[in-house]
């Protein structure tokens, strides 16, 4: 799936790439502190990883449709990657919905939500590796 010839799954994954461990130093950072303003910051860059990382699925099985046809070889990669990385958005969304509940008056994370959005961040660096392979040794969706 490209636009004006370039690749939307590669433009789109960057966002949750960088929110979805952003949110993570937000929620430390307000945890630690007790500051608000960082529980929130923590929330909207959830959410933009979240609303992001949905539309890169949709793209990245966009792109999964015309590589099963060109490149059959490599689908079991492509479903590896993109089954990690599926898992990461669908537990972000999980907490997102669950701390969009408290909106407007957002606390700061516990405990247990920050060793579970780690452990997310750190499954999306997996997912990642796969998916730069992909692209960079495969040239899947730049080509």
């Amino acid at each position: 799936m490209k636009i004006f010839g370039h690749p939307v799954h590669v433009m789109l994954i960057h966002f949750p790439s960088a929110l979805f461990p952003m949110d993570l130093v937000c929620s430390i950072i307000a945890y630690a502190y007790g500051l608000n303003s960082f529980a929130h910051a923590s929330f909207y860059a959830m959410a933009g990883g979240v609303v992001l990382g949905g539309m890169a699925m949709l793209a990245g099985g966009a792109d999964l449709l015309t590589v099963s046809k060109d490149k059959p070889q490599l689908v079991v990669k492509i479903l590896i990657h993109g089954s990690i990385n599926t898992a990461v958005v669908i537990g972000y969304s999980i907490i997102a919905f669950m701390a969009y509940k408290n909106y407007p008056a957002l606390l700061p994370d516990s405990l247990l939500i920050m060793a579970l959005k780690g452990a997310l961040v750190a499954l999306m660096v997996v997912g990642n590796y796969f998916g730069g392979n992909l692209v960079l040794k495969e040239k899947i969706g730049v080509d």
